[in-house]
């Protein structure tokens, strides 16, 4: 049963172009996604919610620890701007400052984002695999799962 879930879960995609998102690292760099990539195979960590965003470390350690091109991508647009600061301020207490650079916050453009991933629950985090080129490859909503970890690497060296 378990695997029936991860198959529904992690389903390749027809490539969908990921749509032009503007966002702002930890760091304070501002950036766009995909043009960011530059050309690279990548791994985003989607967080559209608090809780999402808490289960985001358990993908982006393994991935960060093998040198996976990996970006994690907060969606705040929906939090009052008066609280944003705090938001990101919090964030960057929570995450190791090695991965300031590649931890993202997006303030704008997610109706755009909810409609190109297909995002159904704000509780999850989605893992998308973004070719080269930008367009989302492969996709996964879940808490961190071997089984789906097995699939993404796999897929990533069939990029390589």
């Amino acid at each position: 049963m378990k695997w029936l879930v991860v198959c529904l879960l992690s389903l390749p995609l027809a490539a969908n172009p990921l749509p032009r998102v503007e966002a702002e690292s930890l760091t304070g760099q501002k950036l766009v996604l995909p043009d960011a990539l530059q050309g690279q195979p990548a791994v985003v960590l989607w967080s559209f919610s608090r809780e999402a965003g808490e289960k985001v470390d358990k993908w982006a350690a393994p991935l960060a620890r093998d040198r996976v091109n990996v970006w994690s991508a907060a969606v705040i647009e929906a939090a009052p701007r008066l609280i944003r600061p705090m938001i990101r301020a919090s964030m960057r207490r929570a995450s190791p400052q090695p991965f300031h650079p590649r931890f993202l916050c997006v303030t704008r453009g997610e109706k755009e984002l909810r409609a190109a991933l297909g995002v159904n629950n704000d509780k999850l985090p989605l893992v998308t695999l973004l070719g080269p080129d930008g367009t989302v490859l492969w996709q996964h909503a879940g808490a961190y799962d071997p089984e789906a970890d097995a699939e993404l690497r796999r897929r990533l060296a069939e990029l390589r």
